[in-house]
Formats: C-alpha cells, structure tokens, sequence
C-alpha cells in the first residue's frame, strides 16, 4: 500500500496549459507592453509560477512594480477564468477512488488561491489533507523541494508516496525527492518527453488502484 498519493494539478488535473499561456500573454502586453514571443511558450511548461516571474524578470529586465502590475493584471483575468475550469477526463473519478484508499496532497506550481479555486470548481477540496503551493515552497519543480514538503506534512517516507505528472519537470522532481511517479499524457497531447516516469499513460482513465500498486 502506498502512503500517499501526491497530485499534480495544472495538464494532470485539468486542461490549463493554454488559457494560462493566453492570459500571460495579455497581462504582459497590458501591464509591461511586452508581446511575448509564441516560442517561449513550451519552455515555461512545468515552471512554478514564482520561478516563472524570477525568469521572465531577468530576461526582460523587468523591476518589482513592473512584474507587480504584470501579476495583478494576470490574476485579475486568470482566477475568473479558472473557476470554470472542465476537469481532464477520469480526474475527479481517480482523485475520490485514491481519496479512499490513501492520504493525498495537492503539489503544484501554482499558488493557494488558483489551487483553492480548481478544487472548489471541481468539488475537490476534501479529497486533499494538504495543498502545497508555490508560495508556500523556495524552489520548484524539477527541484524536489515540493515533493519532499508534501511528504513532510503528511508524515510519511516520500519512497512511500507515488506522483501522478504531465510535465518533465514535474516527473523529474518527483523521482528526485525519491518518489514513485505516473506520467500522463492527457493534458499534455502527448507532446512532452515523460519516458522517466515509472509508470507512462495516455490518460487517467487508463490509471486504476491495482495498476497503481504495480509501481510498489
């Protein structure tokens, strides 16, 4: 039996990779007049969103008010648009089925508020004892610093949690902490290399508990 389950939420949970991209595309053109280029789109995939603003700062020389104006203006338009957010298909089913047969925590790249707003669209918040966030952790994903804080506040050995991923960085990160990681390819459209992952699916549906426990 695994000791706990660590989701991901943003292509694992739900399909947000291009209204995240679409809304950082207005709020920088908005806030900075900066029309961000469509090539610097698959090299942010997986980034946590404070380690996207460090990264966009230094490369478009960017100061506190001008990334300050550059956030308000992305989530005053993004959290409206994330509490209609559709989940992936077989997330709300795979997420209660684990609820009940093991502690879970949400690991995401994004912070507590776009977190809370996803698991209240989805009617999700109770299957999760613990959300961690990116402004509750230093260093994201490939880091492995998120995962081992998960495993941290649940109490228990991170080699005792498996990972349910759609990114790279995200599928990296979880092996570095020394947890067991599934790779699905839904929210990504198969575009991304996720070889890494112990266990590699097209989709949740294709995830059952008994095909989870194979990975121990």
């Amino acid at each position: 039996m695994f000791a706990a389950i660590l989701w991901d939420m943003d292509g694992t949970l739900v399909d947000t990779e291009h209204l995240v991209w679409e809304v950082v595309r207005s709020a920088f053109q908005e806030a900075a007049g900066i029309a961000l280029p469509d090539d610097l789109f698959s090299r942010l995939i997986g980034q946590s969103e404070a380690d996207f603003y460090r990264g966009m700062a230094q490369l478009y020389s960017l100061g506190e008010a001008d990334v300050s104006r550059i956030r308000d203006a992305f989530n005053r338009d993004y959290l409206p648009r994330l509490a209609r957010v559709a989940p992936l298909p077989g997330a709300v089913q795979r997420v209660r089925e684990f609820a009940a047969k093991a502690p879970q925590a949400l690991v995401t790249g994004s912070t507590s508020a776009q977190a809370g707003t996803v698991l209240a669209a989805l009617k999700l918040a109770d299957a999760f004892r613990h959300v961690v966030a990116c402004d509750t952790y230093s260093r994201g994903k490939p880091d492995p610093e998120p995962f081992l804080a998960a495993a941290q506040r649940l109490g228990v050995d991170p080699s005792r949690c498996v990972a349910i991923e759609d990114s790279p960085s995200g599928v990296t990160a979880a092996r570095r902490a020394g947890v067991k990681v599934v790779g699905i390819h839904e929210g990504n459209r198969g575009k991304y290399d996720i070889s890494h992952a112990d266990l590699e699916l097209t989709s949740l549906l294709d995830l059952s508990w008994e095909r989870l426990l194979t990975l121990l």
